[in-house]
């Protein structure tokens, strides 16, 4: 009687273990009708039955994947990080599909950015914007798709200047800087400060043009032989000039020469290393313009020589 007793138990306990296996190996309610929903393209749907039945279902890569995919098509792109993160954390199963996924996004938002520019070649503003702020969507996927991708952030960045918020374009091209620590991203910063810097100075804002154009001078990895460089030099100086001569109009006793010391410290290092003669022709003109204010004859004759030499 004991043994058919022991045989009871045993087989209770190889029962209740078969039942704990198919129990903890089934998927919810929630992610089956989830996946399926995602299948036929109902990422509303998807996202909201897989958010629920992940809760229970937590080591489904494949779930936690179509919750990211379902995430990016809603514009959830944080949300969608996260969930291609832990796909991942679980299993490297479904890295291709991400990869893929971000190839589709990536190539999307290229489409669209070439479309953008063709439109400003055609003179379609209204076109032009369209077409970027797709480009902006695809891009925006692709980065959360795959954070690491520093392509998908320098489009982001492109699409904003090309859409004119100077601010957003700045702060994404300074984080990548921070990471790639290129010459090529530094140029792209001072760029777009050289843009803003340009508007100030046409608005006749003239100190917050020289703040904008200064900004270009601490550019870390930016050459100081770069274009940007040199003409951020010269618009300091201009900026300068601009103040000065302001201020002696409403006030002829005021004291320019500090604004005089300023355009000569700014410009006669690029003046020594600039190859680029039009501008060396302007920054001459500059130079004379302060030689003469300081009474520097010797200098100011040098620099007016040195104008007339160049080719």
């Amino acid at each position: 009687m004991s043994k058919v007793k022991n045989y009871f138990y045993l087989f209770a306990l190889l029962f209740a273990g078969v039942i704990a296996i198919n129990y903890s190996g089934c998927a919810s309610a929630e992610s089956t009708t989830g996946k399926l929903a995602y299948k036929n393209a109902d990422y509303v749907k998807a996202e909201k039955e897989l958010s629920k039945g992940l809760m229970v279902d937590k080591n489904d890569a494949e779930g936690w994947f179509m919750l990211g995919h379902s995430q990016i098509e809603l514009g959830k792109f944080e949300e969608a990080k996260t969930s291609f993160k832990k796909s991942l954390e679980i299993s490297p199963n479904f890295g291709n599909d991400i990869l893929n996924l971000w190839v589709t996004k990536y190539n999307s938002g290229i489409n669209s950015f070439n479309s953008g520019l063709n439109s400003l070649k055609n003179s379609d503003s209204a076109g032009a914007v369209r077409n970027f702020r797709n480009a902006l969507l695809g891009f925006r996927a692709s980065a959360s798709i795959i954070p690491d991708s520093v392509s998908s952030f320098q489009m982001i960045a492109d699409s904003y200047f090309y859409l004119e918020e100077n601010d957003s374009a700045l702060m994404v091209y300074s984080s990548i800087l921070d990471k790639t620590a290129s010459k090529e991203d530094a140029i792209q910063i001072a760029r777009i400060l050289y843009e803003t810097g340009i508007k100030s100075r046409q608005a006749e804002k003239y100190e917050e043009a020289e703040t904008i154009f200064n900004k270009v001078l601490t550019i870390p990895f930016l050459p100081k032989d770069n274009e940007y460089y040199e003409i951020a030099c010269y618009n300091i100086a201009y900026a300068n000039y601009s103040i000065a001569t302001k201020k002696v109009q409403e006030d002829p006793d005021f004291d320019y020469k500090p604004y005089m010391n300023k355009i000569i410290s700014v410009l006669e290092p690029v003046a020594n290393s600039s190859k680029n003669n039009e501008l060396l022709a302007d920054i001459y003109d500059m130079l004379i313009v302060a030689y003469d204010a300081l009474d520097m004859d010797e200098k100011k004759t040098e620099a007016e020589t040195k104008k007339q030499n160049l080719k």
